[in-house]
């Protein structure tokens, strides 16, 4: 039987990660806008001016890495990322299961060490700078570690569904 207390904690860890990738959500969708406003910008200018610009490129290559990373989060949320079924789905619903919690513990594992190594990466890069604009090179580097984060608790939300039987599968 499930505690009182558990179901709190697992309602918390539910709308905490609904929230989040509401969010994520929202600034994927800016981010998608700023990169097509960047790269048409890049476009405009080397082909209708005739004098390239060289920040857009580097502008999008910044926004492009957030907005992948972010992205990828979201796909461990809503399970969109693709799996192999073969194998999956000739198990008997438990055994289905129990292959479930282990991937998602697994994903979650990843989305750990993810934030350890963007940390690692923005120590190790803590003076650089990007080539033209000279904007830290921490603001690209902070990604990883912040998609790790985000990753992390979408997968131990899902996890959670699948230990308390929740999950639609």
């Amino acid at each position: 039987m499930v505690s009182v207390a558990m179901k709190t904690a697992v309602n918390i860890l539910e709308n905490v990660s609904a929230l989040l990738a509401r969010l994520t959500g929202i600034v994927v969708v800016i981010f998608c806008m700023g990169l097509v406003g960047s790269l048409l910008t890049s476009v405009f200018f080397r082909y209708v001016v005739g004098q390239a610009l060289s920040w857009p490129e580097e502008i999008s290559l910044i926004i492009f890495t957030w907005l992948v990373l972010l992205a990828g989060s979201l796909g461990v949320r809503e399970e969109f990322h693709v799996k192999l079924t073969l194998f999956s789905s000739r198990l008997p619903p438990l055994q289905r299961r129990i292959l479930e919690m282990a991937i998602q513990a697994s994903i979650a594992l990843f989305g750990l060490i993810l934030v350890y190594s963007g940390y690692d990466l923005v120590q190790r890069t803590a003076q650089h700078l990007t080539p033209t604009l000279r904007l830290p090179l921490d603001w690209v580097n902070y990604s990883a570690s912040v998609s790790g984060i985000l990753i992390f608790l979408h997968a131990a939300a899902v996890l959670v569904k699948y230990g308390t039987g929740e999950a639609n599968r």
